[in-house]
């Protein structure tokens, strides 16, 4: 049997037939996919698009706008709770804020577990176990780069073979280190610049979302894309530069200012980069209804939450021994504003890769750029400050711009 048709074989076969495989044949053997694949199969994987279209069906489209919906309701109550923590209540404590949010990515894989869980009550545990594991797997074995390439993402011992569980726990692990690279800049860049310069330069990871898209997932970025890439970018300078509500003066920031803006960059870039690799290493390639598509999105996201909370505590011990952060339990107020925020914060997340998934990087950094516009419009109701013109004004080509991608993106063009 050629090492294709076994491969196909393995695809189709049963993942945890016990009786029938042992652990080599239930996960895909990555050593014949280690540069010895058929020279078709090769130029499949190479030429063939590996993003599924989004099924147009109505409900995928409800679907998508409900996703939308929630995605940029929870940063905006994420963006205001933390400000309110932070500026009102006065628990500045940025690095623990984003240990806790950032851990708490894995509640929603947890929520849906339980979910499915209480759907297949009736079923045997362990056959419900069995069944969750079985389509994880098969899931994992339909991502293109998993096809291509899984055995670069691996690092097994010697004798040793990697299955699909060992490419998404690696996987995972890189996506979580850009993650973290851009939420560090983030607080980092907030302490040293001016909130209207973060703002601006923080969402222009929707630029870097389309540029790395290009080579990672090889898209072909049409005019309306980039038209509207352009005007987001616009309406985001407007309204981060034109609000007079803004808290800080430039003056206040002094010299770190410059500083500040170099690590929003590389925030900006990394949170870019963070959206492509998800959906590069955690989408399969074949068509699906998203619903089908939110088991290995969720558990995929949830590793990132895992992995953590599972290192990053590291650096709370280093910031509180050396006086950068000193850690303090919250009072029951702050505790309170601190579980909005948390769990708006790690649900916006998790809806924004779903979002990336059914649709495409760009399409999902602008649910990050919308929220911008209602985190000004919240302003009003949380510190009573009223928007300006500017901010109308950019939010009004914000809307623009998300109309023309969404027509582009949703519309005819994608088969």
């Amino acid at each position: 049997m050629s090492s294709s048709s076994k491969t196909d074989h393995e695809h189709t076969a049963p993942l945890l037939e016990q009786e029938a495989y042992d652990r080599s044949s239930q996960d895909i053997e990555l050593a014949h996919l280690d540069g010895r694949l058929s020279r078709s199969s090769t130029e499949t994987f190479r030429h063939d698009p590996p993003v599924p279209a989004v099924p147009k069906t109505k409900s995928s489209y409800l679907a998508i706008a409900g996703a939308l919906l929630l995605t940029v309701a929870g940063f905006t109550v994420n963006t205001e709770s933390t400000a309110y923590i932070e500026d009102v209540l006065g628990w500045r404590k940025p690095f623990c804020t984003m240990y806790i949010t950032h851990s708490c990515l894995c509640l929603p894989w947890v929520a849906h577990l339980m979910f499915l869980r209480y759907k297949d009550r009736k079923m045997p545990y362990k056959a419900w176990v069995r069944d969750y594991n079985n389509t994880l797997r098969e899931a994992i074995t339909s991502i293109d780069a998993y096809a291509s390439s899984g055995s670069y993402y691996i690092i097994k011992r010697k004798g040793n073979v990697g299955g699909p569980l060992d490419f998404l726990a690696t996987t995972m692990s890189m996506v979580t280190v850009v993650l973290t690279v851009s939420g560090c800049s983030w607080f980092l860049a907030l302490a040293m610049t001016t909130p209207a310069d973060l703002t601006a330069i923080y969402n222009c990871s929707t630029f870097f979302a389309a540029t790395f898209s290009v080579p990672l997932l090889r898209e072909k970025l049409g005019w309306v894309t980039m038209v509207a890439v352009a005007l987001a970018i616009i309406g985001t300078f407007i309204i981060a530069y034109g609000d007079s509500t803004s808290e800080h003066d430039a003056s206040e920031i002094g010299s770190a200012r410059v500083v500040g803006n170099l690590v929003a960059c590389i925030g900006a870039v990394a949170f870019g980069l963070y959206e492509v690799l998800f959906k590069k290493w955690a989408c399969s390639s074949r068509p699906m209804a998203p619903s089908a598509s939110l088991p290995l999105t969720f558990a995929a996201s949830a590793l990132t939450g895992l992995y953590t909370f599972a290192t990053l505590w590291i650096g709370l011990v280093v910031l509180h021994f050396t006086g950068i952060e000193e850690f303090v339990w919250p009072s029951g107020k702050v505790a309170l504003w601190l579980l909005l925020s948390v769990l708006s914060g790690s649900i916006a997340i998790n809806l924004l890769v779903v979002l990336v998934i059914w649709t495409d990087p760009v399409f999902g950094s602008m649910a990050n750029v919308l929220s911008v516009f209602f985190v000004a419009l919240g302003d009003r109701v949380v510190f009573n400050l009223s928007p300006s013109t500017a901010t109308y004004l950019g939010g009004a080509i914000i809307i623009i711009a998300f109309a023309l991608l969404a027509k582009d993106t949703l519309g005819e063009k994608k088969h």
